[in-house]
């Protein structure tokens, strides 16, 4: 299994698991196929498709540049569709073993962990990808060290937000980006507004909010 330095993008749907268990299994496979195509459209030129994980992707890039600017062509293509969650990644460079068609190591393992760190709509990264992001004009947030799961020492992370529409909002049950209207079904709590791609989520919202006020 030879080893080289490659980067690793790491790319996960929010909410996916409660998509899936509010609107169905169909549902859930059509937003994945969508999602999957957006990824290929993305990748070409500047990477390849290692795996599909569910709702999550692993590939393996050129370089660090590039990974930051396919993960936000994806996030794009999902906003430029209605009825889509939002996208979270990890980005980490650094040396990594193939076998095959697959990569294996601390490296790979490393952007997974990250992308379990980022909330919605933000990629987190090690800082040979945030030089990259700031030397092509992206907007880098220094998160300092950060304690990794499964990690022993902790890593310094670095945030990048991904660029997206103003005029949007989230379902905070199963994390479907709409552009609310007259009839958008809302919840207001606490004096906050919160707007729902459908009345089943409005519904759950109600019997729970408590369950949704801090997931990604």
């Amino acid at each position: 299994m030879p080893e080289s330095d490659r980067t690793i993008l790491f790319l996960d749907l929010t909410r996916f698991t409660n998509l899936t268990d509010v609107h169905g299994d169909e549902k859930a496979a059509e937003v994945v196929e969508r999602f999957l195509t957006a990824v290929d459209t993305a990748l070409t030129g500047r990477g390849r498709l290692v795996k599909t994980l569910g709702d999550g992707v692993l590939a393996g890039m050129t370089d660090p540049r590039a990974a930051i600017v396919v993960a936000d062509e994806i996030s794009q293509a999902l906003h430029e569709q209605p009825a889509m969650p939002q996208l979270t990644g990890g980005i980490s460079t650094g040396p990594v073993l193939e076998r095959g068609d697959d990569v294996l190591g601390s490296t790979v393992n490393l952007a997974a962990r990250l992308a379990d760190l980022a909330p919605a709509g933000e990629l987190r990264m090690t800082s040979g990808a945030a030089r990259a992001a700031a030397d092509a004009g992206w907007r880098v947030e220094p998160l300092g060290p950060v304690e990794v799961r499964g990690f022993h020492d902790p890593v310094d992370v670095f945030a990048v937000t991904l660029r997206h529409p103003v005029d949007f909002v989230t379902d905070p049950v199963c994390g479907m980006r709409l552009s609310p209207g007259p009839d958008t079904p809302t919840v207001i709590r606490r004096s906050v507004t919160h707007w729902f791609c459908s009345p089943p989520c409005a519904a759950r919202f109600r019997a729970t909010p408590g369950r949704y006020g801090q997931e990604r």
